[in-house]
């Protein structure tokens, strides 16, 4: 299997030029509001962790599963502007509807849980910027008083292409501009909330490449050939992506979601059972045959594993 390796295991693009609009809006900020006995614990607090979960095959599994967020660019409430080449995805709303509700099903938890919404849409890149930062350092995934979460999940929609992003632009901006794969993943990093220290971070990414000015709700007739599957490992421990940038848009239905969404529901009719879920590489495992059997008639190409687990992640 083929593999490519750039410093960090990631596949670094040129955002030169793309820079971000100072007097752009940010999201506000929400109060996370935690007891004096429920705060982020202190990088000394990790260095004391329990042996057995350093040791443990397995990652601690939480009563909770996880916090979820659901980013999707380019959808519904946006509209092209002069000279913008690019479309609403116009399958963009039930993708997000299906995709929180399966979520929801399974168990995760959106992350502003008095807000109840997994979902933020049409996000420029300031926007998307304070939303995943917020994810990543707010959180306590560790609290002393009451149970903690297995894993944080973000998951992004948008167009864009290998290891880059794109946000809607602001201001003063001409082109939309792009966030790059590695900036998310590296506000996640323990450093910046050792809460997160040994707790899976998963990323699900489908960046769809650029319409051409065509509508992207039509498959198109000319299929790129195939290539194969890259696994690429980074640096840091504990992280998993699944990232898909295929053009897999048929019918008015995105095949990638679909997918996805089939297998997650598959997985909650597992948890009513109260069976033990399948690990994370299975379910991955799962997804891309079912992916395949939807496209059956298509030729696509494989989304792409990244992964640094240095265990094994059952979700409950």
């Amino acid at each position: 299997m083929d593999s490519k390796h750039t410093k960090g295991g990631y596949d670094q693009a040129d955002t030169q030029g793309r820079q971000e609009d100072p007097s752009s809006k940010k999201i506000q900020q929400q109060d996370v509001k935690q007891s004096q006995n429920d705060k982020t614990p202190s990088v000394k607090d990790i260095k004391v962790m329990r042996e057995e979960e350093f040791n443990s095959p397995r990652y601690n599994t939480c009563g909770n599963i996880g916090k979820a967020v659901i980013v999707s660019n380019f959808m519904e409430g946006w509209k092209a502007g002069t000279g913008d080449h690019l479309v609403a995805r116009s399958y963009a709303k039930k993708d997000c509807e299906v995709l929180e509700k399966s979520l929801k099903s399974l168990g995760f938890k959106p992350l502003d849980e008095n807000e109840g919404k997994m979902v933020y849409k049409n996000l420029t890149k300031s926007q998307f910027k304070d939303l995943y930062k917020k994810a990543a350092t707010e959180i306590n995934y560790r609290p002393k008083v009451g149970e903690g979460y297995t894993c944080v999940l973000f998951f992004v929609m948008s167009y864009g292409k290998p290891g880059l992003i794109q946000c809607h632009k602001e201001g003063k901006e001409i082109k939309h501009p792009y966030v790059e794969q590695k900036d998310l993943q590296e506000a996640f990093q323990p450093q910046h909330n050792p809460s997160l220290a040994l707790k899976p971070k998963f990323f699900i990414i489908q960046t769809i490449p650029e319409p051409d000015n065509k509508s992207d709700d039509v498959s198109s007739e000319e299929e790129e050939e195939p290539v194969k599957t890259t696994r690429r490992i980074p640096r840091e421990a504990d992280f998993l992506t699944y990232a898909s940038d295929d053009y897999c848009i048929q019918g008015g239905d995105n095949d990638f979601i679909k997918a996805v969404v089939e297998v997650l529901n598959s997985l909650a009719e597992d948890k009513k059972k109260n069976e033990t879920a399948m690990e994370i590489q299975r379910v991955l495992i799962r997804i891309n045959k079912t992916f395949k059997e939807i496209r059956q008639n298509n030729r696509i190409r494989i989304p792409c594993v990244t992964s640094s687990l240095t265990k094994q992640l059952i979700l409950f």
